[in-house]
Order: C-alpha cells, then sequence, then structure tokens
C-alpha cells in the first residue's frame, strides 16, 4: 500500500463505518486514478480539496436525508427542526419587533410624544432593526415553503445585520458582552442547522400554514394583552415583577420548551424531536441566564430569581432530553 492510498483512507475515516464499508475502495480507487503514480519520496498528500469535499459528505452522511440508515436519518431529521424551530422563534420575535419599532417611530398607535424616537440616529438603527426583523421573518417562512436556498441566503443576511448591530451595541453603547455574544450563539446555531441539515439528500416539506404561524402567534400574544400586562409588571412593581418574566415572548418560549420537552420524556417521542427539543432548550437556557443582564440597581430580585430558575429548568430539562434522545437512537450499522 503506497503512502498515499494510506493518506485518501485515513482521511476516509471522517465517513460512518457502514458507509466506508460500501463505497470505500470505489472511493480509494477514483482518487488514486485521478493523482496517478506518486512515489513515496514525494511526500504525497490528498488536497485540500478532496478533504474538504470528504468533510462536507461526512456531515450529509451523520445528517441522513432520504434513504440514510435510520440513526443517521433520526440525526439528521434532529438538525433540521434545530433550524425550524430556531428560525421559528427568531420570526416570532422578529414579528413582535416590527410591531415595536412601528410604535417608537409613531406610524402606529398613540405613545407619548417623549418616547416616540425623533432622532435621525435613533431612527437610523431602528431602521436597521427592522430589517433584521423581515429577513428574520422571511428566512422562516421561505424555509417552511420548501425554498430552502433562499432560506438559507436570507438566513446569512440576517447574521450579517446582527453582527452590525452587535458591534453598535458593543462598542458604541458598551453593552457587556456576555449579553451580545449569548444572543449571537442563539441565533448561529439555528442558521449552521440548516447549513448542515438541508443538503441535497433532505426531505423537503412545504406548509403555508406553519409560514404564518408566527404572525398568528404575535396577533394572539398581542391581543391577548400580555405586552401590556408585561410592562405594568415590570415599571409597577407591585409584587408583581416576577409575572414579566415568565410572560414575555422569551418567558412563553421557555414554558412553551418546556411543555413540549416533558410531553417528549413522557411519551417517549421519537429520538430526532428529543434530541432537537434538547438542543433548544439549552439554547434557551444560555439566553435566560440572568448573568447575560447588568442587573446592578436595574431589575429587581424577584425577576432576575425567575430567569435564574427558568435558565435552570431548561437546561436540567435539555440534560434529560439528550440523555433520552441518545439512547433512543437506533444503532449504526
Amino acid at each position: 500500500m503506497t503512502l498515499l492510498e494510506q493518506r485518501y483512507r485515513f482521511v476516509l475515516r471522517m465517513l460512518p463505518a457502514s458507509y466506508r464499508a460500501e463505497r470505500a475502495e470505489e472511493m480509494v480507487d477514483a482518487y488514486l486514478d485521478s493523482a496517478g503514480e506518486v512515489p513515496d519520496e514525494d511526500n504525497p498528500r490528498p488536497s485540500w480539496r478532496e478533504v474538504a469535499s470528504v468533510a462536507a459528505l461526512a456531515v450529509r452522511t451523520r445528517a441522513g436525508g432520504l434513504g440514510a440508515a435510520p440513526r443517521y436519518r433520526a440525526m439528521g431529521d434532529a438538525v433540521r427542526l434545530v433550524a425550524l424551530l430556531g428560525l421559528g422563534f427568531h420570526a416570532v420575535l422578529g414579528w413582535y419587533g416590527l410591531v415595536g419599532t412601528l410604535f417608537s417611530l409613531g406610524v402606529v398607535g398613540s405613545l407619548p410624544s417623549e418616547f416616540v424616537i425623533t432622532d435621525p440616529a435613533g431612527q437610523a438603527w431602528q431602521l436597521v432593526s427592522a430589517a433584521t426583523d423581515l429577513v428574520g421573518i422571511a428566512a422562516f417562512a421561505t424555509l417552511a415553503l420548501g425554498r430552502v436556498r433562499a432560506a438559507r441566503i436570507l438566513t446569512y443576511v440576517g447574521l450579517l445585520f446582527l453582527g452590525v448591530t452587535l458591534a453598535q451595541e458593543l462598542f458604541v453603547w458598551e453593552r457587556p458582552a456576555v449579553d451580545e455574544l449569548s444572543y449571537l450563539l442563539v441565533t448561529a446555531v439555528p442558521a449552521v442547522a440548516l447549513l448542515l441539515g438541508q443538503h441535497r439528500d433532505a426531505p423537503v416539506r412545504r406548509s403555508s400554514l406553519l409560514a404564518v404561524l408566527p404572525l398568528g402567534l404575535v396577533v394572539l400574544y398581542v391581543a391577548a394583552g400580555f405586552g401590556i400586562t408585561r410592562d405594568l409588571a415590570f415599571y409597577t412593581g407591585a409584587g408583581l415583577d416576577w409575572m414579566a418574566g415568565w410572560i414575555d415572548p422569551h418567558g412563553l418560549s421557555a414554558v412553551a420548551t418546556v411543555v413540549a420537552g416533558v410531553v417528549c420524556l413522557a411519551r417517549k417521542a421519537p429520538p430526532a424531536w428529543s434530541l432537537a427539543l434538547a438542543v433548544v432548550a439549552a439554547l434557551l437556557g444560555v439566553l435566560r441566564a440572568p448573568v447575560r443582564y447588568d442587573v446592578e440597581g436595574v431589575f429587581t430580585q424577584p425577576l432576575v430569581a425567575t430567569w435564574a430558575g427558568q435558565a435552570a429548568g431548561l437546561l436540567l430539562l435539555a440534560a434529560a432530553l439528550a440523555v433520552v434522545s441518545v439512547r433512543a437512537l437506533p444503532r449504526a450499522t
């Protein structure tokens, strides 16, 4: 066996064992034919392009789609669910943020004049925020409608907008880095899941109802008066400050995730759902942790305790779901 063949076989170890057993010899022969006769004295190596193509194939086979082995199909479905749930979460926040932007610019509603942003710089950043919200909304809608390529483009444009906004908050407003980086993590993980899970072998599902679901949830939220109730609980105190932590969009998302996770554990849901919810619960736990906030003199102790309890509960749920889902995954063949 030549040195080059040894190195090709080493690179192919990135692939699942079942895939190597079926295709490794064919792939090694193809690579060696392409490389030609190269003596060991020349210290030959696979090209970076070949290594990258094998790495991409390794990801695609493990995040399996149509025709994949049961274990890798379950893992692929979990990755795609993380992308869908993550983008859906940001779409809900996008609709909610868009409503807030329209109010703050005085386009809709009747806010007191002191709460309406009138300076050009503030209005410009509000428009950047609105653009970010619209991109997030469109990214989820296109994914729900089966337009995967458009969803990818919009997701990465949204990450670019978010990066600009976070840079402004870090370097202009000097907000704590842990606050911004944790939110960037919650945004980046679904984007990476979208890249890894939605490959050419992935199943494509289309649902017009799912595409408009975030808007429906925000309409219900506003109609129920949760936004007003949260503000009253937060600003008036009266022993109700803890309530704000349960009825804001993040708090309700945490509650929904816990309910879904408990149902998955109780009913022994498919491992793809348990694994996806484990990732989502962990991300929300990081996002909800009170360490993200500058709490000194700003937030009340009951509210901080609420956030801490939610973060701890979400992280414990994530650990339980991860253990259960890994045990339930079909064995690799």
